[in-house]
């Protein structure tokens, strides 16, 4: 079935013959404070960014790599984490789906480890990725306020700049959901429209008649830590629009779990050039 849905779209057989089946595998220790889901989601990423780098070698991604994990000794695991959550770009193939997912678990010297196995589809990378740069806010300050840990009550931002000019879309992942949030919900185009070598803050508005259209988000959190993941999507080309639906208990436009990954498939497959970055997000409460 999923075969002849990408027949049907036309012009992108090759495209999806050029997938191959992948898997990899990463362990990750349970750090104080950390949630299970936690440590099986930076495991997942690690598994992920392992079996790309196994099928589709990059010298760039391996000497990246080392470099960061040498600058890491001593410094928190956030650092590491966003560097995982990034360095996809690095690598010579991007992934696809995901086929199979199993965790398991280990106590070394009294430590917890979270290990996991992924299996999936991939392909070779058309093009190198573009060095967009995406960073989660809790204040204005990009200098200072860089962050992936937030406490419920925060304010959340989202910096966002690209050497070339394109169509950015941003969902953040909720309860089995997705919401959009960028367009914000009283636009009607696809995507947001941004310029080259501009630096955007969004959910920030500048002035006070921005406060009508701009949507302000402050995050929440209903037991000591959530976890939320969002993606951010560029393109050179315009974006289509995604299967979503206006929730009126929450104010945002809502999109099933299941339809959004298959939408976000079709549009990875009928853009190479699509740019996808995902920053997994924990809120704490206070």
């Amino acid at each position: 079935m999923t075969r002849l849905l990408w027949i049907a779209i036309g012009g992108f057989w090759l495209l999806w013959g050029q997938e191959k089946n992948v898997s990899g595998e990463a362990e990750v220790e349970l750090l104080p404070g950390w949630s299970i889901e936690r440590a099986q989601r930076y495991a997942l990423q690690l598994s992920i960014l392992n079996a790309l780098e196994q099928a589709f070698p990059s010298q760039v991604a391996r000497t990246s790599k080392y470099i960061l994990d040498n600058r890491m000794e001593g410094l928190t695991a956030r650092t590491r984490t966003y560097f995982y959550l990034t360095a996809d770009q690095y690598l010579g193939g991007e992934w696809l789906q995901t086929t199979e997912v199993r965790y398991t678990t280990e106590l070394r010297k009294g430590q917890v480890w979270i290990i996991c196995k992924v299996k999936g589809k991939a392909r070779p990378r058309a093009q190198p990725a573009l060095p967009i740069e995406v960073r989660a806010l809790r204040c204005r300050d990009t200098a200072t306020c860089t962050t992936l840990d937030f406490l419920a009550g925060d304010p959340f931002y989202l910096y966002f700049r690209s050497p070339v000019r394109g169509y950015l879309q941003v969902f953040w992942e909720d309860s089995g959901g997705v919401y959009r949030l960028l367009p914000y919900q009283n636009q009607r185009q696809n995507a947001w429209y941004v310029e080259a070598d501009t630096g955007y803050v969004f959910f920030s508005p500048q002035r006070r008649s921005e406060s009508f259209w701009i949507d302000e988000l402050i995050l929440t959190a209903d037991k000591p830590e959530v976890l939320h993941r969002v993606y951010v999507l560029f393109s050179p080309h315009p974006l289509s629009a995604p299967p979503e639906e206006f929730d009126s208990r929450s104010g945002f436009h809502r999109i099933d779990m299941n339809a959004f990954q298959e939408w976000l498939l079709s549009e990875r497959l009928r853009l190479p050039e699509l740019n996808l970055r995902w920053l997994d997000v924990s809120v704490r409460q206070r």
